[in-house]
């Protein structure tokens, strides 16, 4: 199975709160994302966030991929499951089952990335065609 690697910068990061009950707060954020690497393109993220304290969050979502892997083009949704703690944000990715479009039809996979508040992380996927 290829692992694609590259990076992924987070911009235009729009959170908003739905419910704020201190420490404890629930948000909504959207999110555009870019990728760089052996997946080239751009994401559209939505995220539901669970802040327990002020030091600890918890996130699920899912990003719309759109661009290039692995010299073929399409679409697909990755779903995102991740904590953020100490500092560090940690996400695993699923690959939807039956959300390729295009060249990616079929795809299959998982990855993940860890970062710090810099906006540029590394990311890997392991997929199969």
């Amino acid at each position: 199975m290829p692992t694609a690697k590259g990076t992924i910068q987070h911009n235009n990061w729009d959170e908003k709160p739905y419910h704020e009950a201190p420490p404890q707060k629930s948000t909504t954020a959207i999110v555009d994302i870019v990728f760089d690497g052996d997946l080239a393109g751009t994401g559209l993220s939505r995220a539901l966030m669970q802040y327990p304290d002020a030091e600890t969050c918890h996130y699920a979502g899912y990003i719309l991929v759109t661009g290039t892997l692995g010299g073929k083009a399409g679409t697909f949704i990755l779903y995102e499951l991740g904590l953020w703690s100490a500092g560090m944000a940690r996400s695993t990715w699923q690959i939807v089952e039956n959300s390729g479009t295009g060249a990616l039809e079929g795809i299959t996979g998982a990855g993940s990335y860890s970062a710090t508040h810099d906006k540029t992380v590394h990311y890997e996927l392991s997929y199969s065609l």
